[in-house]
């Protein structure tokens, strides 16, 4: 019998470290096909992250400037400014849930295979749901936990508003947190609102556009791609007319990302774009300037500077009314730049290098953790761990909170933030160890999920005997949008 040698904690974490993720092009990793998809993942999630940085302790990066008489910071010009304000992150996501749904089925739809088509479609869709919510379960368990261990305090009685405004406060008693807990796991798989851990907000339209692109897949099987094309093009001609919140966000980058996945097995056009090398290149160069010029539009104040005003006038003519222009300019700005990168082979060879895969590898499990070490671990090194001196809300000689000119509780003296070389130290740290946190996610919580996703299908699935004994071990997806 061979010696096997035995993994430690410490091997597992050396072993997931971005030099030592060993050779994506090795037979069998399922990257080696679309590498460019994890390298670009990876690039939202740290998007995701710096965005929570600045929202929570320099929201100012969200308008064109300070204030309307002073002039921009450096981090408030165009481009400059795109990975503090936000909205790329989860639009990329939704695109890239698009992308990878459609991979697949269409590839067999196209070479004549309906059957294996339809049976991909039938099993990604079933093993979508419980892939996305039971890490979700876990990280809300554990978020939920902290905080009847009091880890959110220090955040409550922060100087930075959107901490305390993304932090829970606690119910009087265990069984109403219990309550609220099962709640909380019902709302966000129901409205999308959770307390523990608001970021999760964007995981059920993610959801739901993975099951709209598996819709449209069936709908289109037998449709000629040219005709498919217009399908396309309809549908997302319809979600942009669409005033409903978010549309823009999730269902207009799913399609995008099922036309593109279809568009990459036509050879005709990769024919044509390996034929002209150089109009192509002078075209992404134009669409990357002006893809990030147009994401560049500012979440607040853009009449604040003529560049941002212009655009706001001109989302009056090209918008519905009532829409979130940013996020509409947004999806316009990174549907360019994604085109840009999917004629471009030398873009796709830099988003497949070693470290941008290691990244998209984590990027599920950062999003998933980042939002409550941000509350808590960060915040302790901001604000200190125990969120003392505290003196609570004014009140009077008979104990009744104190009142402003408006009738409301006077704010209390909120906990200043440390020195800027404190700050200077913490955020790195903290960021380190939020991607320690999800390689350690990725090793352990993740093929637990693959494995429970996996047991409920071999306890559900019809199955006769050839398709039991053909069906491989490693067959639940990874990849998760």
């Amino acid at each position: 019998m061979d010696y096997v040698q035995p993994s430690h904690l410490y091997t597992r974490i050396l072993e997931n470290l971005p030099w030592k993720s060993g050779d994506p092009n090795a037979k069998g990793d399922p990257r080696k096909s679309v590498k460019w998809i994890d390298g670009l993942r990876g690039i939202a999630s740290f998007l995701v992250v710096m965005t929570h940085l600045a929202r929570a302790w320099d929201y100012d990066l969200f308008a064109p400037r300070d204030d309307v008489d002073l002039p921009p910071r450096i981090l408030q010009w165009p481009v400059f400014r795109i990975p503090w304000q936000g909205r790329l992150g989860v639009t990329i996501f939704a695109f890239l849930t698009g992308y990878v749904c459609a991979l697949k089925p269409m590839k067999q739809a196209r070479n004549g295979d309906h059957l294996g088509s339809f049976t991909s479609v039938a099993k990604s869709a079933w093993r979508r749901p419980p892939r996305l919510i039971f890490p979700a379960t876990i990280a809300l368990i554990i978020s939920w936990v902290m905080a009847q261990c009091g880890a959110f305090i220090a955040a409550n009685r922060s100087d930075c508003w959107w901490c305390r405004y993304a932090s829970p406060d606690l119910e009087d008693s265990l069984w109403k947190e219990f309550i609220r807990l099962f709640e909380n796991f019902l709302g966000v798989w129901t409205t999308g609102y959770m307390a523990y851990d608001d970021h999760q907000w964007a995981l059920l339209p993610l959801l739901k556009a993975s099951m709209l692109v598996y819709v449209m897949i069936c709908a289109v099987q037998f449709v000629k791609f040219r005709w498919r094309l217009g399908i396309y093009l309809g549908m997302l001609l319809y979600f942009h007319q669409d005033a409903a919140k978010n549309t823009e966000t999730f269902q207009m980058q799913a399609i995008y990302g099922m036309a593109l996945a279809d568009l990459s097995y036509e050879m005709s056009f990769r024919e044509f774009i390996e034929k002209h090398k150089w109009p192509r290149r002078v075209l992404c160069a134009l669409l990357v300037s002006v893809g990030l010029f147009i994401c560049s539009y500012p979440g607040e104040h853009p009449e604040w500077a003529t560049w941002s005003n212009y655009m706001f006038e001109l989302a009056h003519y090209i918008f519905p009314p009532d829409v979130n222009i940013g996020k509409r300019y947004s999806a316009i700005g990174v549907d360019l730049i994604i085109f840009a990168i999917y004629i471009s082979p030398s873009t796709k060879d830099f988003l497949s290098n070693t470290l941008l895969l290691w990244l998209g590898k984590q990027s599920f499990a950062v999003y998933l953790v980042h939002g409550t070490l941000l509350r808590t671990v960060l915040c302790w090194m901001l604000y200190g761990i125990t969120g003392q001196p505290w003196d609570g809300y004014p009140v009077d000689g008979n104990g009744q909170p104190l009142l402003d000119d408006n009738g409301q509780p006077l704010e209390p003296h909120w906990i200043p933030i440390r020195p800027p070389w404190v700050v200077a130290i913490s955020i790195p740290a903290w960021i380190a160890l939020v991607y320690l946190c999800a390689s350690l996610w990725t090793s352990y919580v993740d093929p637990f999920c693959a494995k429970m996703t996996h047991k409920l299908e071999k306890i559900m699935f019809e199955q006769d005997e050839k398709s039991a004994e053909s069906l491989p071990l490693n067959s639940m997806p990874m990849t998760t949008a």
